[in-house]
């Protein structure tokens, strides 16, 4: 649903929207990734960017193109020429312009179904009003993004962002190197598109499954139709025949090894290509059945289990985890989450495949009504309307019961002020990135200190200082404050790198062209995985390193 905008911040009408045919024939591809209900989240978002950067335009394109709703722009800056430079979405003869105005202008032309604005008032000014309407732009945005902004105005975002559940990404840039962070209380995901092993119970059969076993006699087929009997049934049969069907428990090291060689004297020749494939699922698929770790640690998840809060608003996926909690504790689900319905590719011939395939379907479709009613009882418990949650929604809740994630991240406002990062520091030291995290934060605390980033001339008489000793002057100060965080957060044995330090002072907190379009698109996938609640977003910090051409991962 789109969310409505405060009218002091009024979007422009599209000139021109196209057809549904003509949105499912532009946007074919990206449908496979995230299917219709991700395309829809997409084009009822509102993204809010602070920042007009060259690495806020390349984020943004990477948005505009698969078609998000309405985006704001947020910055005071002029076109300079270095922005003609590095930000292919601003022309030589825009400079001395808004350069918010001049992105929004370049961006709306390559997706007319998106609409785009401009507010061009400086970010941190905005943050600091108490105007509803101000307050109202961020509260009311499907997402925020932070491009190049002062660590002041980062947090200062962070809060509000906080407070508001919104979700914050978070992106700087120093020449070469670029920083990538997201920041929300709490994000679920439904459609995680893991890649996880498909759920047979072939120790464990259902009603349907095992009189489909029974009917199917291997001994009558000839080696022509035993070549195309489904792995899943060839399986079953050995089970069956050493008696360990039906048997929750694992079978022994010893009874797997008798497993595979029943399975391999089945076979009416050796190497028969759907027997190795039964000798091979063997491993995977007969064990016993358990909940998914992930899973298990949202379904015992205090959110899952205290009251709900006496609020108009209560959210779908801890009432619908309710209900799968209900369901789990039911007589008829044996303890076991709802069945998908999918099977794995095989050697089989159509007949016998598209009949397993059946089975799992139904009994897929059996389990999604039986949580259904789980999911009815749980909204009139809380008093809400049947139709509080749309059929839909349950639906593809039940299909990816065993795939769902969660994740709680930092505030961003608390890494920077509070001591979160001393609990794991360690993690910037494993991934090699200490010395790149502490000057990027070095680099922030000497902005807010001298109201000048490293590099940066302060005034106009510096501006004849020889450009080497700005930039090590700068240089040995960044290094003497990163430093002193990193003895901050535990890491005294660890030194800053001083040529890279002379790297963060050199670019004077510039961009280049090709480490911005890289960097958005890490935040741009990103912010889709949020947007969609489809894949798990990375909740880790992200360092991009162009001279390497590397980017690192730490969990902090």
């Amino acid at each position: 649903m789109r969310r409505a905008l405060s009218p002091d911040y009024t979007l422009p009408e599209t000139k021109r929207m196209r057809s549904d045919s003509d949105k499912a024939k532009l946007y074919d591809r990206q449908l496979r990734l995230w299917q219709e209900s991700g395309q829809a989240a997409l084009e009822g978002a509102r993204v809010c960017v602070f920042g007009s950067t060259a690495l806020a335009a390349e984020t943004l394109k990477n948005l505009v193109l698969p078609g998000i709703g309405e985006f704001v722009v947020v910055d005071d800056g002029v076109v300079g020429e270095q922005d003609t430079l590095t930000n292919f979405f601003v022309q030589t003869d825009d400079q001395g312009k808004m350069r918010a105005e001049c992105i929004v202008q370049g961006l709306c032309e390559l997706n007319p179904d998106v609409r785009g604005s401009a507010v061009t008032r400086s970010p941190a000014e905005l943050l600091a009003s108490s105007d509803p309407a101000d307050i109202q732009l961020v509260a009311s945005a499907t997402l925020v993004l932070a491009c190049g902004q002062p660590e002041s105005v980062v947090c200062a975002l962070s809060r509000r962002c906080w407070q508001a559940h919104v979700p914050l990404v978070a992106a700087d840039f120093a020449g070469f190197y670029a920083r990538v962070r997201t920041s929300i209380p709490e994000h679920a995901v439904v459609e995680s598109h893991a890649d996880t092993p498909s759920d047979l119970r072939l120790l464990t059969p259902f009603p349907a499954l095992r009189n489909y076993i029974d009917q199917i006699d291997l001994d009558v087929l000839d080696s022509t139709d035993l070549a195309h009997v489904p792995y899943p049934l060839i399986v079953a049969k050995a089970l069956k025949a050493l008696s360990l069907d039906g048997d929750a428990a694992a079978p022994t090291i010893q009874q797997k090894r008798e497993l595979r060689d029943l399975i391999g004297t089945m076979a009416p020749v050796p190497g028969e290509e759907n027997f190795v494939q039964a000798v091979d699922a063997v491993t995977q698929h007969c064990k016993p059945y358990s909940t998914p770790d992930a899973v298990d640690q949202i379904l015992n998840d205090p959110a899952a289990v205290a009251p709900l809060a006496d609020d108009t608003k209560v959210d779908h996926f801890w009432l619908l985890v309710r209900a799968l909690r209900a369901y789990m504790a039911s007589e008829y689900s044996l303890g076991m989450l709802p069945l998908n319905g999918s099977i794995p590719d095989m050697k089989a011939d159509t007949k016998g495949y598209i009949a397993l395939q059946r089975i799992y379907k139904q009994k897929a479709a059996e389990d999604a009504a039986q949580f259904a009613t789980h999911v009815v009882r749980e909204l009139t418990d809380a008093g809400l309307p049947a139709d509080y949650i749309s059929s839909d929604e349950v639906a593809v809740f039940c299909r990816n019961a065993s795939n769902l994630r969660l994740l709680r991240f930092t505030s961003l406002h608390d890494e920077v002020e509070g001591d979160s990062l001393c609990a794991t520091a360690e993690n910037l030291v494993a991934a090699d990135v200490a010395s790149h995290y502490a000057l990027f934060r070095a680099s922030a605390r000497f902005e807010d200190t001298h109201d000048r980033y490293p590099g940066v001339a302060a005034s106009p008489n510096d501006v004849e200082m020889l450009d080497d000793e700005l930039v090590a002057g700068d240089a040995a100060q960044i290094i003497g404050i990163a430093n002193e965080l990193l003895a901050e957060w535990g890491l005294e044995s660890t030194k800053v790198d001083e040529d890279l330090a002379m790297e963060f002072a050199r670019s004077g907190h510039c961009e280049l062209h090709n480490i911005s379009s890289m960097t958005g698109g890490i935040v741009s996938q990103e912010a889709i995985k949020l947007i969609t609640h489809q894949y798990v977003p990375e909740n880790s910090l992200c360092i991009v390193d162009g001279v390497k051409a590397k980017s690192y991962v730490a969990k902090i």
